[in-house]
């Protein structure tokens, strides 16, 4: 039979054993999140398109035009009805390419004051579930995106790099 000082490990062996791993471990995750630096950038286009839907359905819900509009100098979103900005990450590259096309023949009239040069790219969802349509681009180190809005329906899908050159060749 063993005493019982052999039976089993003392705290302070556990204690040095956990310190050990813990130290470990965070020398292994910041080299994980570097081997996966697309990750972050296809969080963040998942956030943006379910932001999308999330201002489609508002439109259609409350009856009024909603729009997001792109603000790539100071590296934000702004969205109609919200004081604050939505801050982009600074290693995710976006740029809104809006068609130009007005859906249903809706026409948008700027005051004077209002540069056109100043206009900001935007994306508006109408009440009735249209949009104006464009196409948002996600690009960091980790990749590239395309989030597209369909002007006639307003749905929003997204196309990784595979899907976008599959697409070119169907059309």
């Amino acid at each position: 039979m063993k005493s019982p000082r052999q039976a089993g490990f003392t705290l302070l062996e556990l204690m040095v054993v956990l310190v050990m791993a813990s130290l470990m471990l965070s020398l292994v995750v910041p080299r994980f999140a570097a081997v996966l630096p697309g990750v972050e950038l296809k969080s963040y286009t998942q956030k943006t398109a379910a932001l999308l839907r999330k201002l489609r359905s508002q439109a259609m819900a409350e009856s009024r035009l909603v729009a997001l509009s792109l603000d790539s100098e100071a590296h934000q979103i702004r969205v109609s009805g919200l004081d604050a900005p939505i801050a982009v990450p600074e290693d995710i590259s976006l740029t809104l390419n809006d068609d130009g096309s007005l859906a249903l023949g809706n026409e948008i009239v700027l005051p004077e004051s209002f540069g056109v040069s100043e206009a900001l790219p935007s994306i508006r969802f109408y009440p009735d579930g249209s949009s104006s349509g464009g196409d948002l681009t996600l690009t960091s180190a980790g990749g590239g995106y395309a989030i597209r809005v369909d002007w006639l329906t307003g749905q929003v899908s997204i196309d990784d790099g595979d899907n976008a050159d599959e697409a070119a060749v169907d059309e």
